[in-house]
């Protein structure tokens, strides 16, 4: 770990501890980095299930009068492992992919509060990465139902989000539908219509159908 913005902890005592935590499928693990007068820059996980944890890092203070008291705090962010981790062409960067043993099932989203989705492809899948992108099995049958679950998440909080990733998303899907907003103030069937809309654009634009029957038809050629 390195720190971008040493003036932030300026105003901190040298002897405030440093700890990043990590939480992901209800696993969770704090790390130890040091003291803000003595910083470390490795820490060792003990948790070898983390694959793309959120992470978080916290000042404690420990001196005798405030020991325990939280002097300050990181937005959370997701610590991605193994390479380019980008979510392809249908989703441009908004949608994160992810080998992970997830086993009996191939594909896992995580919809997470403060960064982007991630969906997990079980690591026993040879090159997922290339699979999640190119397969046409895949991108018009997965695809299209994860782009469902996330807009469930986004739509049917309770107001419109704040996160930058939901309204990344948003702007994602007004490209597909311009100027058709959400139905914020509408009831649960006329947001449900508006998500099987983006659907069809989605996969008109894309050509979805089209690549699934040219697949098959190539599978049964063979």
């Amino acid at each position: 770990m390195t720190i971008a913005n040493p003036k932030a902890f300026s105003k901190m005592p040298d002897t405030a501890r440093l700890k990043l935590r990590l939480f992901e499928n209800k696993f969770s693990e704090t790390l130890e980095f040091g003291t803000v007068g003595a910083m470390k820059t490795t820490a060792e996980i003990k948790n070898s299930a983390f694959s793309a944890p959120s992470c978080q890092l916290r000042v404690v203070a420990t001196d005798e009068n405030q020991k325990g008291l939280l002097l300050g705090s990181t937005d959370t962010w997701t610590l991605r492992t193994g390479g380019d981790d980008d979510g392809g062409t249908a989703s441009e960067g908004i949608l994160l992919f992810q080998p992970h043993d997830i086993a009996p099932r191939g594909w896992k989203l995580d919809v997470r509060e403060d960064d982007y989705p991630i969906v997990y492809i079980d690591k026993n899948i040879p090159d997922s990465r290339t699979w999640v992108r190119n397969d046409p099995v895949f991108v018009s049958c997965v695809l299209p139902a994860i782009i469902r679950e996330v807009f469930d998440d986004i739509l049917f909080a309770s107001a419109q989000p704040e996160q930058e990733w939901a309204r990344d998303w948003l702007n994602w899907a007004d490209t597909l539908m311009p100027g058709k907003a959400p139905p914020w103030t509408e009831g649960r069937p006329q947001r449900q219509a508006w998500i099987a809309d983006l659907l069809d654009s989605f996969c008109q634009r894309h050509g979805m159908l089209d690549q699934l029957i040219g697949k098959l038809k190539q599978e049964a050629a063979t």
